[in-house]
């Protein structure tokens, strides 16, 4: 079967974080934690998990001889759930919008910021809303003697003006490794030098020359050790790095 088994997801573990405050900013990246104004939700519901639903009108343009032209698309909804196992102050913020600590109010949405986390070792992925959430409890929310308590809550999320939903942050992937220089002439008995190069999928680099793997197609012509590359007969070597699954080659030419 052809595939590439690591870019399958498992998410392990997950974190919501709601902001009452439109304008807070933004982590840096994934890798950035999140800033004051962003209140962690709490223990949730891992095999409920982060469900989408989509909802949105369509209309069918049919030719004569009913033939299929056109489809008008037109209001688009987005709504993504998460279930609550902890009640805390943010978790009744969003159960009991209005409400204080000794009175509970009709409930009436609260326009929020959202931040959904899911996280596989160290891989991270954040999904964070682009203009704004309206939370509000989704089904039934009460207290019995044998299950956990758990809210449901449905969050309505609102595009800004272009459009967008979400602003969304990996943590970057490695893209691609490469050795330089790609050709090297070293005499018999000296040693050259050879770097290795990482790029990451967000266009950022790395020099992995210390971490990557490297071995010589031939040692009797040239020999490879953390990147220095000796001399060892008159000949020709192909010297490869590999780093995380990616590889690069260099040509390597020994004189005598």
């Amino acid at each position: 079967m052809a595939g590439d088994p690591t870019k399958a997801n498992l998410w392990t573990d997950a974190d919501v974080y709601v902001s009452w405050n439109l304008s807070a900013a933004q982590p840096a990246d994934a890798e950035t934690a999140f800033g004051s104004d962003w209140k962690l939700i709490g223990l949730l519901d891992g095999d409920e998990g982060f469900p989408e639903t989509r909802d949105e009108d369509t209309d069918d343009k049919f030719a004569w001889g009913g033939i299929l032209v056109r489809t008008s698309r037109n209001h688009f909804k987005l709504t993504k759930s998460f279930t609550c196992l902890e009640d805390n102050e943010w978790t009744r913020k969003l159960v009991w919008p209005g409400s204080t600590a000794t009175k509970i109010k009709v409930p009436r949405p609260e326009r929020v910021l959202v931040a959904f986390e899911t996280r596989e070792g160290d891989k991270v992925r954040r999904l964070i809303t682009t203009q704004y959430a309206e939370c509000s409890l989704d089904g039934d929310h009460g207290e019995n003697e044998t299950d956990l308590e758990s809210a449901t809550i449905a969050c309505t999320i609102f595009p800004d003006d272009e459009g967008w939903l979400f602003d969304r942050q990996d943590t970057p992937v490695l893209a691609s490794i490469s050795v330089t220089p790609a050709t090297l002439t070293v005499a018999d008995g000296e040693i050259g030098a050879l770097a290795a190069t990482a790029t990451y999928s967000d266009a950022s680099t790395a020099d992995v020359t210390a971490e990557a793997t490297w071995s010589s197609s031939d040692p009797t012509k040239a020999t490879v050790s953390a990147g220095f590359v000796t001399g060892v007969a008159a000949g020709a070597s192909t010297v490869t790095a590999s780093y995380l699954g990616e590889t690069d080659t260099c040509a390597v030419t020994v004189t005598a």
